[in-house]
């Protein structure tokens, strides 16, 4: 019996909050796993794709 490979689809997404504040959000299936906030829609991006490089550089999403 063959085992088969489900791949994981894992975004991180960045929404306004007010004029001069984001949310970066990290999440799967609509479950979010991590969020932030930032000053800056370019801030927000960075930091939540270094949630997300984190998360799987210590292996947290197996």
């Amino acid at each position: 019996m063959k085992t088969y490979f489900t791949p994981r689809l894992l975004e991180v997404t960045v929404t306004p909050q007010q004029p001069t504040r984001w949310k970066w959000h990290v999440s799967e299936a609509n479950v979010e796993l991590a969020c932030g906030y930032a000053t800056s829609r370019e801030t927000a991006q960075i930091e939540g794709d270094d949630a997300l490089f984190a998360m799987l550089s210590v292996g947290a999403l197996k």
